[in-house]
């Protein structure tokens, strides 16, 4: 219990009392910079290691960073981050959810050079709908969730204009709880294909071209497994570094609403357990 509430208060302080830790941001970005590292997005990288087996002249001291971006609750500090890398000649990926999509900012993130695309969830999304915790239920689910996320994925590219070729999975509490990852939706190679998506970020074809991988993470830890400094100062080929923009900045008021309504659908998810064991997938 104590250290539950430990992890509560921790969480707490990051979502309203944080200090801006956007300059830590830049100085990172810096260093990658001043090691020789070229920042790409996920798509960009994509296209570049299909050619490169077929490409035998290729630089062995070449250096690269992924750079991704899940915008799971902060649009505003999104825009943040990016204008800082459009100060430092940055390109990279930004991952938007349905309930955080900002248009202008997905276009000028497009017409600068990134790339703008989605962070989907729709597995965890109907899970949560019809309160199921059993796994073998939720999976029966898939061809629903396909549906879903074909339809989500159209209206994203209608409103923004853009062809959103790549997609990144979100991590619901449902989905740890049930353990099913809601990348499942893009295991079949067939459906992908026909919503034009070309790779997913967490594809083993992917990230098996990548040598190191750092994500965020709360205080006082920053990062996971550490820190990437040192690995980007040893000149690591390829790394990649996964952030959230609500690490780096509190938005009270975005934050304030996204754990209201994690709140919200914990309670109700738990609560519907009952429904949920008995509910027929259909």
């Amino acid at each position: 219990m104590r250290s539950f509430l430990a992890g509560l208060a921790n969480r707490a302080y990051c979502d309203f009392l944080m200090p801006s830790r956007l300059d830590a941001y830049e100085r990172l970005l810096g260093i990658a910079i001043d090691a020789g590292y070229e920042i790409v997005g996920v798509e960009r990288f994509w296209s570049q290691v299909q050619v490169e087996p077929r490409v035998p002249e290729q630089d062995p001291a070449r250096r690269r960073l992924v750079l991704r971006h899940d915008v799971d609750t902060d649009p505003g500090t999104a825009a943040a981050m990016w204008r800082i890398e459009r100060r430092l000649g940055v390109r990279s990926s930004y991952y938007f959810r349905l309930s955080t999509l900002d248009v202008s900012l997905a276009r000028g993130i497009a017409e600068d050079g990134g790339e703008a695309g989605y962070h989907y969830e729709e597995l965890a999304t109907l899970a949560k709908r019809r309160g199921l915790r059993d796994a073998d239920r939720v999976l029966a689910l898939l061809p629903e969730a396909r549906k879903l996320f074909a339809r989500n994925l159209a209206r994203l590219r209608a409103l923004t204009g853009l062809p959103i070729v790549t997609a990144a999975s979100h991590g619901d509490f449902a989905n740890r709880v049930l353990d099913l990852p809601n990348w499942l939706l893009l295991a079949d190679m067939e459906f992908r294909e026909s919503v034009g998506i070309a790779v997913e970020t967490y594809d083993e074809a992917l990230t098996r071209h990548l040598s190191r991988r750092y994500s965020d993470t709360l205080r006082p830890r920053h990062w996971v497994p550490e820190s990437p400094v040192p690995a980007l100062r040893d000149r690591e080929a390829a790394i990649q570094l996964l952030v959230h923009p609500r690490h780096w900045r509190a938005n009270r008021r975005a934050n304030a609403r996204d754990d209201l309504e994690r709140l919200r659908d914990g309670v109700a998810y738990r609560l519907d357990r009952g429904r949920g064991a008995g509910a027929s997938a259909e």
